[in-house]
């Protein structure tokens, strides 16, 4: 009877083996997923909180006083410590990786430009200020096609 009810419990892993395996697989599946989603919202947060921060940054007039750089500072310490709470965080999905790569890149290129903008308005050197605001200009356009390939690649199932 022992041996009876051992190759019908054999028989019965045997024929739920591959639902079970399934069942698996789709358990892991949802919990990558849901972990795709948490480390998205990760990388949005923090895109979020730069855009937040510094909307009036990029609106370079030449005119302005010394005394009114310090925004800019500001403004460029913060576009240095998005990319290092950035940097910081820990993805374990490839795409994502090479993602949160390049939007590191683009924030140090804005903190640069803008401290570059900054020695330039101090030197009241036009051409090294136009310069900056030029790198400021083509990082902003790659964070822009960037930021959709993020949203392309976060909102795909």
């Amino acid at each position: 009877m022992l041996v009876c009810r051992q190759s019908q419990v054999k028989a019965l892993l045997k024929s739920n083996y591959w639902s079970i395996l399934v069942i698996l697989l789709s358990l892991v599946t949802v919990g990558c997923e849901e972990n795709k989603s948490v480390q998205c919202q990760e990388i949005f947060q923090v895109a979020q909180e730069v855009k937040d921060n510094n909307q009036d940054v990029g609106n370079v007039n030449v005119n302005q006083q010394l005394g009114e750089m310090k925004s800019w500072l500001e403004a460029a310490n913060e576009f240095n410590q998005a990319a290092d709470r950035l940097a910081l965080l820990e993805f374990n999905q490839s795409e994502l990786i090479k993602y949160q790569n390049q939007l590191v890149t683009i924030y140090r290129i804005y903190s640069q430009a803008t401290y570059d903008a900054v020695r330039a308005r101090e030197n009241k050197n036009l051409s090294a200020l136009k310069f900056s605001r030029q790198n400021a200009i083509k990082a902003g356009v790659i964070q822009q096609k960037l930021i959709r390939e993020i949203n392309t690649y976060c909102l795909k199932k």
